[in-house]
């Protein structure tokens, strides 16, 4: 009954707040017995395209969260996204979503082995990369065209294969283990922050394996505003 205007939860039940909750179990359905909102990321609602983003990591959340079982880890991450989306100007909204991507998905299991080459085991600092998503570590360039020139690379696993820069390789290093209250506290060169974009939605949508309505009706908004909306 939280959608009625007469409901006393409807506030801490709205769109995008974080609040507590007292549940009475009947025999089918859990009713809300009381209620009160800590935070509403109010300025969120200012912006279309961030209304659009925060909805496509609620799905993702979504989508990771089991039933029935806490996830202190993916709250935080949720609230301190949301935090930044709604007040933190400054950041690219790209920026956020692809962070919260990685960081996501690392979160989830789907860490990857980012400290050398899973090839060879060089340093990766002044190479030319090459990132295996299904596997989860990054080849070097020559190890990369190695494998690829003797047919190797090929191990069962779907072939994803995405280059990177050290830098953008730098900055997923900083967005695995930055403590989660700075974990978007990092800058790359416009051009590098695509590619880093790229990476994270193809490593999250990979290893998930599906992709999100809410995706595609961000990537409209961002694209074409509200005007040209494809809705189907």
């Amino acid at each position: 009954g939280v959608q009625s205007l007469r409901s006393r939860h409807m506030t801490s039940a709205q769109l995008f707040s974080y609040s507590y909750f007292v549940f009475k179990k009947s025999r089918r359905y859990y009713y809300i017995s009381d209620s009160d909102m800590e935070e509403c990321f109010f300025n969120i609602r200012f912006d279309v395209e961030k209304l659009a983003l925060a909805g496509y990591m609620c799905d993702v959340a979504n989508d990771l969260a089991l039933e029935n079982m806490s996830d202190p880890e993916l709250l935080r991450l949720m609230l301190n996204t949301l935090y930044a989306l709604a007040n933190k100007k400054h950041l690219d909204l790209e920026t956020i979503r692809a962070a919260f991507e990685f960081r996501a998905a690392c979160q989830a299991g789907f860490l990857p082995m980012l400290d050398e080459c899973g090839v060879c085991g060089c340093d990766l600092a002044s190479h030319n990369l090459v990132f295996d998503v299904m596997n989860g570590l990054v080849k070097c360039e020559r190890c990369a065209s190695v494998l690829k020139e003797e047919g190797l690379d090929n191990d069962g696993t779907a072939d994803i294969a995405v280059r990177i820069t050290p830098s953008v390789l730098a900055a997923l290093r900083y967005i695995a283990e930055a403590p989660i209250n700075r974990y978007l506290s990092f800058s790359l060169p416009q051009d590098e922050a695509e590619i880093l974009s790229r990476f994270t939605e193809t490593y999250l949508l990979s290893h998930l394996e599906h992709s999100f309505s809410s995706l595609k009706y961000y990537k409209n908004i961002k694209l074409n505003g509200l005007d040209g909306i494809d809705y189907e």
